[in-house]
């Protein structure tokens, strides 16, 4: 376990107020320094992020500060991607935070370094409460792919593995999360690939201002994303339930409840709901039928028995 290294690829944009607790909780890792870098890309911050990274990469020559023009975070994450030299991968996200035993779990996960992924559990933080993410242990690959976390940054990814698949981050695109990982489910054989850390060893902060709480007209590049990952399997036939699930679950769960129905003005929501039922109906018109739906849930309750036109009157009231 000891000969493993790692690379951590950091995006840095505008995040002054968290950045020193974040690097702090990097800094104090357990894990063997020596095999350790941690890559700071800087997205063209115009606050105090750049002259923080400064200070901790003089304090740690295993730290690295890069930075480029804004590009966003994608851009930030496929350019660290090209700097890393570490047998694994992991993309942090710079205003969340860790235990000091993070990289040590993960690695501890990846079997001697035989799994291509390792899933970690981690702890949603909002101002007034903790909620709790078990990373799940799946029987088969299927399972994974509908149970997993949709996320890169609590993913140990084997980098050569990585690199073959060209898989990159969509740059300048919402939901680059989705695409990554979709995508990178489809180059894996079994899941015996996949590793699993149950130590909570990741603080995710919930910000209000992050953009998943903030209308943009690009709430609709979630459909040029679903496409890119439905021509992605064209040439074979996995997961076709599995994502058919997933998109159909995310598009009226998440995307209709907690952001279209809350769009101040009626006609974006109309507009929107307009493409939520016809990308649906082109592409998953049986999607009631869908055998994930079986499994009891309050989620799935909802799905299964909500008509159309309740969808579109909870969206719209």
């Amino acid at each position: 376990m000891n000969k493993i290294t790692i690379s951590v690829v950091m995006p840095i944009y505008n995040v002054a107020p968290y950045l020193k607790q974040c690097l702090t909780s990097l800094q104090n890792q357990t894990y063997p320094k020596e095999l350790t870098e941690i890559i700071l890309v800087d997205d063209g911050s115009t606050d105090d992020s750049a002259a923080i990274c400064q200070a901790f990469v003089q304090q740690n020559p295993h730290f690295t500060y890069l930075k480029q023009a804004n590009a966003g975070q994608s851009a930030a994450r496929n350019y660290g991607l090209t700097q890393a030299k570490g047998q694994y991968v992991l993309f942090l996200d710079s205003d969340d935070w860790f235990e000091p035993d993070l990289l040590k779990h993960l690695v501890s996960a990846s079997a001697a370094g035989t799994k291509k992924l390792v899933e970690a559990s981690f702890t949603w933080e909002f101002s007034d409460h903790q909620s709790f993410y078990q990373a799940p242990r799946c029987s088969d690959l299927a399972h994974f792919v509908v149970h997993a976390h949709v996320v890169p940054w609590n993913k140990l990814i084997d980098r050569q593995w990585l690199l073959k698949t060209k898989i990159l981050f969509p740059e300048g695109r919402l939901y680059e999360d989705q695409d990554f990982f979709f995508k990178l489910m489809g180059n894996l054989k079994d899941i015996s690939e996949v590793g699993i850390s149950q130590a909570s060893d990741i603080h995710y902060r919930q910000r209000g201002g992050s953009t998943i709480y903030t209308y943009s007209e690009k709430l609709t590049d979630i459909f040029w994303i679903y496409q890119d990952i439905l021509q992605y399997y064209q040439k074979n036939d996995r997961f076709q339930k599995e994502l058919e699930y997933r998109f159909t679950r995310n598009l009226l769960g998440n995307i209709l409840l907690r952001q279209v129905r809350h769009f101040p003005q009626k006609a974006q929501k109309e507009y929107l709901l307009k493409l939520i039922f016809t990308f649906i109906q082109q592409n998953f018109p049986a999607w009631k039928h869908n055998p994930y739906l079986k499994e009891r849930s309050a989620v799935n309750w909802y799905l299964k028995l909500t008509p159309n036109w309740l969808f579109k009157f909870i969206a719209l009231h």
